[in-house]
């Protein structure tokens, strides 16, 4: 963290410091104006521009303009005066300064902080030294202050003044500034917390960071940097920097100040009964609030989220109840038209009197949910007194409940719903809410199909019972259980019905990877597109799921169908749409879709960021349903990057959770990964062998593909062979054809199949495949003594792999430069002696003798040109280490 207690590197800036060298290198330029909000990084980027005018050897002066220095005429440049000049007589001062100055051989270049500041004598003398080419002028100014003419004239100095408009930082930048200081991978979570409480100010973004860490809140857990669900912390520092900000406003807008830090939002006509119009404007143009338009109405807002914050704890309790409540009654006597102000009011009168009546507080959560905010929901709902509570209120605190990861208070909830379902439509819509709580619950769909069984039976219309029965197909087809699902949920319709929306919509996604997992990937697809496409067309909130279980079942079909960057796009677009909802049970489900496409990719570096956020999601919410397949792929990710040491670290907590149904026998891969990275090949061919068997009698056929695959990379491709043909005829999806086509070519070290299976998985994403089957192309073509062929596998393979964020599997250390490659068997013993593994460990593991293992590392020494376990080591590229890759 030495980097934010000191200087904090320059992300996206680059391209004006190479601006400024060449300029300035021409002579082409005589000012430099940097421009921007507070905190945008304007100090920072011209102080590397003064570093860079001293590394060209000029001479440097600093200066920083304030309000106390401009109510002394030359206040802020006093120290850049000769000793006794006698400013009063402005010709001569003014050559005594230029003659000063222009004792070096080029011009001086000044560097001035906060330029809008200058007292106007200041700006006049620095104006005619500007002119004179005595100096060259480098300033910031902040976006919107007032200045004198004088100073403005200072500034409009024609084309030998440049001018650069900082803005803050993207979501992109904000990343890579985080990932270079930190040292390490940050969760997509974490990214969006800090960027949202920051807005991208750097400044800010920097206290916030030093905050977290010392409160614990932003912790590395895994290998990926996330924070807390607690809300970030203000620093001290953070907070004196946003109260002088606002502190600049007048005193005559505290009023509206301090509505909006209670209130977050006033029409334009509310703003204007508590601030007159110029009191708005200065503080819209010193950036302290913004005022958009939507539509016909006109809001006000403050600029940034953390100034409701410290506005907040500086308004008495008191006056805080004051401001919600009159607030409340204002927007009430207009007759809550507009389609929030339900929820503004509810809201408001809660904080300033606890209570609320229970149809405007049901009315409330609804529009909460229906914008995703689950907590907002809870409270609201919360405040119902249990007499008088419908199931329909019930139903709704229990969605808003499980949706936020507290399933057991959730069942509570539920329960007590469905308990009070009088007809058909509140039984249905209790129970199916119930049953996916369950679900989510335990591993074992059992409970959850029951709920649903039981309402069943008390349901008069066999039409309402159908769609019970549905849902009952989806929690088998998710569960585990993708045939018998499968079958019942023939019966679900392509297109949404006008009625059972909701259980349409749940049960759809069910069916859709159901699909998928069978292997009947183009219809996967299809149905996936019609549901998303259904979803969005009605919206997000009450319905049963939210919208992003939609795009989880088709980033796995597009997976299957060879579209492997579509589906990272996929997932990532959805990822952003989940930024400011608090749904942990999406975002679980999400981040092992967007895991499960990054390794699928060769990317393991990235996959295991994805991964750490679904397991810190579990541990956060106790959300288990599918954390054994989040710390399986952590596991292999770490391992497939060489740190055994962390996957290693991991299997206590892999066995300490439950199956997850879905995607059976994929829960071994971490492990079996691991076994592959200690050297132990065969552990783990035999491991992946017993996994294959699992999603074979599940009826998991694309499950079984990936790993039967693995099975053929980690050395066995002959074994599975056959029944990787047979897959790719029982399914339709083009990536399963086209890894059967590569096991085919490893088992029959065909090194043309070899390559153009290397094209096509290119083409489909999967780089490390890709990389793989180059280079066991060249090793093919190097046992044939083709050498030009071989150089231009290994050529193709390293460049594939430099693409797969430092991937290490059996297949690439194979290649190594070796003029002969390894055997399957010598390049076995390699990796276990380069494990460290003794030859007497390495024979009872392989069930050789001593001597046999001796004269297997001799050969292997003499083709890698190699002398020892380490050389051995270096030259696969192999490190036991306990560090972050």
């Amino acid at each position: 963290m030495e980097s934010w207690e000191g200087r904090w590197p320059l992300v996206g800036r680059q391209s004006h410091l190479d601006s400024f060298r060449r300029e300035l290198s021409a002579g082409h330029v005589r000012g430099w104006l940097v421009c921007g909000p507070a905190g945008a990084g304007k100090t920072r980027l011209t102080e590397e521009f003064l570093a860079l005018a001293a590394a060209d050897k000029r001479r440097t002066v600093k200066a920083v303009a304030s309000r106390a220095a401009a109510q002394v005429p030359l206040g802020a440049i006093a120290h850049i005066l000769p000793a006794g000049v006698d400013m009063t007589d402005p010709v001569q001062g003014f050559r005594a300064v230029a003659q000063s100055l222009a004792e070096a051989s080029r011009p001086t270049v000044v560097l001035v902080d906060d330029l809008h500041l200058l007292d106007n004598s200041s700006a006049a003398l620095l104006g005619q030294l500007l002119d004179s080419e005595t100096i060259v002028l480098i300033g910031t100014a902040r976006t919107g202050e007032q200045r004198s003419d004088v100073v403005e004239g200072l500034l409009q100095r024609g084309d030998h003044i440049r001018r650069t408009d900082l803005a803050h930082m993207v979501r992109d930048e904000v990343e890579e500034l985080l990932q270079r200081v930190l040292k390490g991978p940050v969760s997509r979570h974490a990214l969006h917390s800090l960027l949202s409480a920051s807005d991208g100010n750097p400044l800010f973004l920097r206290e916030l960071v030093l905050g977290a860490i010392a409160q614990g809140n932003l912790t590395l857990d895994r290998g990926v940097w996330d924070t807390s669900k607690e809300p970030l912390p203000v620093t001290p520092h953070l907070r004196d920097l946003i109260a002088g900000r606002i502190a600049s406003s007048s005193p005559a807008a505290r009023p509206l100040l301090e509505t909006l830090a209670c209130c977050r939002a006033l029409s334009l006509f509310d703003a204007t009964q508590l601030a007159d119009r110029a009191d708005l404007e200065h503080l819209e143009r010193s950036g302290i609030v913004e005022i958009s338009v939507q539509g016909a109405r006109v809001s006000v807002t403050l600029a940034h989220p953390l100034y409701a914050e410290v506005i907040a704890a500086d308004t008495p309790a008191l006056r805080r109840y004051d401001i919600a409540l009159r607030q409340a009654e204002r927007v009430e006597a207009h007759g809550l038209r507009r389609r929030d102000d339900a929820l503004h009011v509810a809201s408001w009168l809660l904080a300033a009197t606890g209570t609320a009546e229970p149809g405007l507080l049901l009315r409330a959560a609804t529009i909460a949910m229906n914008s995703n905010d689950n907590e907002q929901a809870i409270e609201l709902l919360s405040a119902v007194k249990a007499d008088q509570h419908t199931c329909e209120s019930r139903v709704l605190l229990g969605r808003a409940l499980m949706h936020t990861g507290r399933l057991d208070q959730a069942e509570v909830v539920l329960s007590e719903a469905d308990a009070q379902a009088r007809d058909d439509s509140e039984k249905i819509i209790a129970a199916t809410t119930r049953c996916t709580n369950l679900f989510w619950s335990d591993p074992d769909p059992a409970p959850a199909v029951a709920v649903c069984a039981a309402a069943r039976a008390t349901l008069s219309d066999q039409t309402a019972a159908q769609q019970l029965r549905l849902m009952e197909g989806a929690m088998l087809t998710v569960g585990g259980s993708p045939v018998p699902g499968l079958r019942i949920l023939d019966d679900l319709p392509d297109t949404p019905p006008e009625d059972a929306l909701d259980v349409w919509l749940a049960t759809i996604s069910a069916k859709t990877l159901g699909l998928t997992f069978v292997g009947r990937v183009e219809r996967a697809r299809a149905l996936a597109e019609e549901a998303r496409a259904a979803h969005e067309a009605v919206g997000e909130g009450r319905l049963l799921p939210h919208p992003v279980m939609q795009v989880a079942p088709l980033a796995l079909s597009l997976m299957e169908q060879g579209r492997i960057g579509q589906a990272r796009e996929v997932c990532l677009a959805a990822a952003d749409g989940l930024r400011d909802t608090h749904a942990p049970v999406a975002r679980q489900f999400l981040a092992y879709e967007s895991g499960r496409a990054e390794w699928l990719a060769g990317r393991p570096v990235s996959a295991r960021r994805w991964y750490a956020e679904g397991v810190a999601t579990a541990r956060a919410y106790r959300l288990d349903r599918v954390t054994r397949l989040h710390l399986s792929g952590l596991m292999a990710c770490a391992a497939l990057v060489g740190d055994v040491d962390s996957a290693a670290s991991l299997v206590s907590d892999y066995e300490a959770v439950g199956t997850s149904g879905g995607l059976a026998g994929e829960e071994s891969l971490g492990v079996a990964w691991l076994h592959a990275a200690r050297g132990e090949l065969s552990l783990a061919r035999d491991l992946l062998h017993v996994a294959a068997d699992t999603a074979r009698d599940t009826g998991h056929l694309v499950s079984e593909a990936l790993i039967l695959t693995d099975i053929a990379r980690l050395g066995a491709a002959k074994a599975v062979r056959e029944r990787m043909t047979e897959l790719s005829a029982l399914g339709d999806g083009a990536f399963t054809a086209a890894r059967a086509r590569f096991v085919a070519a490893l088992a029959d070290k065909d090194p043309q199949c070899l390559m153009a299976c290397s094209e096509e998985l290119d083409g489909m994403g999967a780089g490390l495949l890709a990389a793989e089957s180059a280079a066991a192309a060249a090793n093919a073509w190097r046992r044939k003594g083709d050498t030009r062929k071989v150089t231009a596998a290994t050529s193709r393979a390293t460049r594939l792999a430099e693409r797969c964020e430092g991937a290490r599997t059996p297949i690439l250390s194979g290649i190594v430069g070796a003029a002969e490659p390894l055997t399957g068997r010598e390049q076995e013993i390699a990796l276990l002696a380069a494990s460290g593994k003794t030859s007497k460990a390495i024979s009872q593991h392989l069930t050789l003798s001593v001597r046999t293992v001796d004269n297997h590392l001799q050969r292997i020494y003499l083709k890698l040109g190699v002398r020892s376990r380490t050389d051995l080591a270096a030259a696969l590229n192999y490190e036991s280490a306990s560090g972050q890759p």
